[in-house]
């Protein structure tokens, strides 16, 4: 009796599985995960985040006030504005940027043929917390490979923070060529007004 029952289960399965079709069994087996996941992830964590609520509900109210929450003091402006100057390299070690600009290119294997630059010092209100701030904008064209380019300006940002990226224009002559021409404009923000 026993293997008949299991012949007509079998026999049922396979007449199911014929009238469901491939994408209705994958449809199936997909709402069985789903159900599956609901019932071993989804319901702990649950009854886990129920726990919690009322555990918090226990909680003094005044000790789930916010505002009671000890907060960091906050630094004025006027001392914030002079740990940002002192971040920024003087005007003095202007050299030493520009290298640090033709060392890097040096490492990615393209050439600084040449370079316009421009000093320019930049306006701040007579306040006592105002800064001395002067910019040094470069331009840079450069040919090599778009990855080399780009690995280029990454390394130059991240090892000089007070240089800015301003503007990126390239170019390609044709699709076949595997080199693009870029024209970079970094500005170089330095402390201080004057050499």
């Amino acid at each position: 009796m026993t293997k008949l029952n299991l012949h007509y289960a079998a026999w049922l399965l396979t007449a199911f599985s014929k009238k469901l079709g491939f994408f209705g069994l994958i449809a199936l087996a997909i709402s069985l995960v789903c159900c599956l996941f609901y019932v071993l992830k989804v319901l702990p964590l649950n009854k886990q985040l129920n726990l919690a609520q009322q555990q918090l509900e226990h909680v003094n109210p005044s000790e789930r006030n916010i505002a009671n929450l000890q907060q960091a003091p906050v630094n004025d402006t006027a001392q914030e504005m002079a740990t940002f100057n002192q971040l920024l390299p003087r005007t003095d070690s202007l050299h030493q940027s520009l290298s640090l600009l033709d060392e890097t290119a040096l490492k990615q294997r393209l050439v600084l043929n040449r370079g316009d630059y421009k000093f320019t010092q930049i306006k701040q209100a007579q306040t006592s917390n105002a800064l001395n701030l002067s910019s040094y904008e470069v331009v840079l064209p450069v040919t090599g490979s778009y990855s080399q380019i780009r690995q280029f300006i990454a390394n130059v940002l991240q090892q000089q923070p007070a240089l800015a990226l301003s503007e990126v224009k390239i170019k390609r002559d044709n699709s076949m060529s595997a080199n693009v021409e870029a024209r970079l404009v970094f500005v170089l923000y330095l402390q201080g007004d004057s050499w």
